[in-house]
């Protein structure tokens, strides 16, 4: 089960050394803890664009220790970013229906709060230059 996670903007791959369970950053970022975020992600983007999932970018591979963090793809950021509320509401709550699992669990309305947070962020990245990123940690 997921423990702890996040996304986050940061302005490039070293910057993710600062983020991580107990660790404090200004770093603008919308908490994803109890759900596996790397299976969301390729969830939501085959649900808000139609089209296959990207392959995920590992910043810093998971490890015996359970902490992993990594890149958003950028079709999913561009989709996040332009998406509207009525979309990301039929995103949250397919995905929310598909990702039910014991150790995976969120409400419909849980998924699309979470979708719609993550659309401020992916927007907030686009003008700001950022990246958006990923770390959770999965003992």
């Amino acid at each position: 089960m997921v423990l702890a996670g996040e996304f986050f903007l940061a302005a490039d791959d070293a910057s993710t050394s600062r983020v991580g369970p107990r660790k404090r950053h200004d770093f603008p970022a919308v908490p994803c803890d109890g759900i596996y975020p790397d299976d969301a992600v390729l969830s939501w983007e085959t649900l808000l664009t139609g089209a296959p999932a990207s392959p995920l970018r590992d910043v810093v591979p998971m490890a015996n220790d359970g902490f992993t963090v990594f890149a958003v793809p950028e079709p999913l950021c561009t989709a996040l970013a332009s998406a509207e509320r009525e979309q990301l509401r039929t995103t949250g709550v397919a995905w929310a229906e598909s990702a039910f699992e014991p150790d995976n669990e969120i409400s419909p309305d849980g998924a699309v709060d979470l979708l719609e947070r993550l659309s401020v962020l992916a927007g907030r990245r686009a003008e700001r230059g950022l990246s958006l990123y990923c770390w959770y940690f999965a003992p």
